[in-house]
């Protein structure tokens, strides 16, 4: 929606070229469309030629915008359906860029994947997020690897054997993982495509037909997202 955020829509066109013609201010034109307040008299006008002309009050406001604008209806009408149709087109190309970015996740992934465990846990989102993403995210506290040198037939045992050191005990006899609250049971994500869900004494539950990701947390700096393996890469190159 970079397109949109500049204002390069046939109705921010239409809006900005007329308020020269007529030595209108935002606040002066806002003011037209009936906002007395001047800081929301500019903002409507923002809003309808920088990202949300179609909100419930810009709808409003659209009424409006031909008198405003001192301009025949039809001219105002098709600028929103020119405006209608981009903004349409501009979500289908973002939505495609959101697909492949998730396949190339998903290819990337796949290819450095190890089999491991995942505790499964009370809550699936942390309950000190920047804490927890700070101290290694899902990764550290949640996920469990193997030793790859040892059958695969000892993973399950592998993870109720870690247990003791990625989980403290309750007071009720369960145990408790940091962030995440009372440890539920286990999942063994043998392959991209096969894993298995055990109580937490390793005991079979059921074969999953997939592994299971546990959601990461990501942080932001005022730049990209970055993973907590990342920002720790970050502070102890410092």
């Amino acid at each position: 929606m970079e397109a949109l955020m500049s204002g390069r829509t046939p109705l921010a066109e239409l809006i900005q070229s007329r308020m020269r013609e007529l030595g209108l201010s935002d606040e002066a034109l806002g003011r037209r469309l009936g906002n007395t307040n001047p800081a929301k008299a500019a903002g409507r006008v923002y809003a309808l030629c920088n990202g949300l002309p179609f909100s419930a009050k810009s709808r409003f406001a659209l009424w409006r915008l031909s008198g405003a604008l001192e301009l025949p209806a039809d001219v105002v009408v098709q600028a929103i359906a020119d405006t209608e149709r981009l903004l349409a087109q501009w979500e289908l190309e973002a939505e495609e860029q959101r697909r492949r970015a998730r396949e190339a996740e998903d290819a990337a992934w796949r290819a450095s994947f190890c089999p491991h465990a995942v505790i499964q846990t009370e809550y699936t989102v942390p309950t000190q997020i920047c804490i927890c993403g700070f101290t290694g995210g899902a990764g550290r506290w949640l996920m469990i690897f193997f030793d790859q040198s040892r059958s695969p037939l000892t993973f399950v045992q592998q993870a109720v054997d870690a247990l003791p050191e990625k989980t403290m005990p309750r007071s009720d006899g369960g145990r408790h993982v940091m962030f995440f609250g009372k440890a539920l049971g286990l999942i063994i994500n043998y392959t991209p495509d096969s894993a298995l869900r055990c109580d937490l004494d390793g005991n079979p539950l059921e074969v999953l037909g997939k592994a299971y990701r546990p959601g990461e947390v990501s942080l932001s700096f005022g730049g990209p997202r970055l993973s907590p393996a990342a920002v720790s890469r970050v502070l102890s190159s410092r």
